[in-house]
């Protein structure tokens, strides 16, 4: 057979394969924006497909040396193994350590496979990508702008959908409304994917008015962050849009001010609340009830601390300590709040600090700022949304769910791999066979 019949017969082949890469990454994207809870089984997924493909052309893994970023945190999990022996709940301590070293492991094949695979691959991971949030965006504007609309409409056709008694508001009239707050995890997944997503739109090379019409079809995603009831992923999409402008006027700023900002968050976390609780700024009117209560919460976090400052109390010690003194615990002076750790810190920084110790806070601050560097040493074109990206997910830690959450944990490892989708270095399809 002639060359050009052989290239004529796999062209089939390769336009399916790119066309399953396409569908994989949307119908995922959307999942996830949709359902957070299924991230960690959406974490491996992510990386099926492609290396699956490289595997087909290639015949091996790609194995390079590890990066920095991914030495510390090597580092970080054989802490956090040792650290989970002393918590106060083990079996999930040692859990969360396995989904770690779960992320680690997924994220070093991942990144791998993306510096090496054919630009076609990546161009069709990021078609993908891009609709799965058009959509997944679309029907979240939709729950936010009608209660939950389509999510009420089917818990009438499938009542096994419905919420516990918790989340939902009975009204004088008798109707049961969801709470807002339901629709928290998606604000955040979207609003961790955005930017991500938007340096993939610049990546693919259209046409400005074919770019226009991607970064449109974000936009009712991003109504729905401003329309829900999640302050922190409203601040995470404000700082991060801050970033962005910053970075476009003056980048030489804005690098510094986000490496200063990542250092003093990490450094200056534990005096500071312990700074708003001792001046009771939880009796504060200006402060939504929900603020007023991560004050109290932090305070009396930060007391503990001290007790186990060097090495921490164990990972998910937090939520076993609220459980064995909910029922004593004594409200704040001035306040129905009651003084507890919570089922966790509602801030990554502190839960670092009290879990994790000062060994754990360093290698917190080590990892962000080995990350900062890697993005410094980024194409110069990817930097802004890198950097924004980065902000996104630092903001979105500190005042909201638990760093060893497993969708958080997976999510934050998704995020990734979008980041280097947008970002990784296009391999043109004539690539040489790699060896050994």
């Amino acid at each position: 057979m002639s060359s050009a019949a052989q290239s004529a017969a796999v062209q089939p082949r390769v336009g399916a394969g790119l066309t399953l890469v396409f569908l994989w990454n949307a119908c995922g994207t959307i999942l996830l924006v949709l359902f957070p809870p299924t991230a960690p089984v959406l974490l491996p997924l992510c990386a099926i497909v492609p290396l699956v493909w490289y595997w087909k052309v290639y015949g091996l893994l790609p194995w390079s040396k590890p990066s920095p970023v991914m030495v510390v945190m090597a580092l970080i999990g054989a802490y956090l193994l040792l650290n989970a022996s002393w918590s106060l709940s083990p079996h999930t301590a040692f859990r969360t350590v396995g989904l770690f070293w779960a992320v680690i492991a997924i994220l070093y094949v991942s990144l791998n496979v993306f510096e090496r695979i054919d630009r076609t691959v990546l161009r069709a991971m990021a078609m993908g990508l891009i609709a799965g949030m058009a959509v997944g965006g679309a029907i979240l504007c939709v729950e936010a702008f009608t209660g939950q609309g389509i999510r009420r409409m089917l818990i009438a056709i499938l009542p096994a959908l419905q919420p516990e008694a918790r989340h939902t508001v009975v009204l004088d009239d008798g109707t049961a409304v969801l709470r807002a707050y339901l629709l928290n995890r998606s604000i955040t997944e979207f609003t961790l994917l955005f930017w991500p997503v938007a340096m993939a739109i610049e990546r693919l090379g259209l046409s400005k008015w074919k770019m226009a019409c991607m970064l449109v079809a974000l936009a009712p995603g991003t109504a729905a962050i401003v329309r829900s009831e999640h302050a922190t992923s409203k601040i995470a999409f404000a700082g991060a849009l801050i970033v962005y402008v910053l970075f476009r006027l003056h980048p030489v700023v804005a690098k510094r001010l986000v490496v200063a900002s990542w250092v003093a968050t990490i450094v200056l976390v534990v005096p500071l609340v312990s700074l708003a609780f001792s001046q009771q700024l939880y009796r504060a009117g200006w402060l939504a009830p929900s603020a007023q209560h991560r004050v109290v919460i932090w305070g009396y976090t930060s007391e503990q601390i001290g007790k186990s400052l060097l090495l921490g109390s164990g990972i998910a010690t937090a939520r076993a300590v609220n459980e064995m003194e909910r029922s004593v615990a004594k409200p704040a002076p001035g306040s129905t709040f009651h003084l507890s750790t919570s089922l966790h810190s509602h801030n990554a920084y502190l839960q670092t600090w009290y879990e994790t110790g000062a060994v754990g806070a360093l290698l917190l601050l080590s990892l962000g700022l080995f990350i900062l560097r890697s993005i410094a040493h980024s194409e110069a074109w990817a930097q802004v949304y890198l950097y924004s990206t980065f902000a996104a997910s630092a903001l979105l830690a500190a005042t909201s769910f638990s760093i060893w959450a497993p969708w958080l944990m997976s999510s934050f490892a998704i995020v990734t791999i979008a980041a280097a989708v947008g970002s990784a270095p296009a391999v043109p399809a004539t690539a040489v066979r790699p060896t050994g």
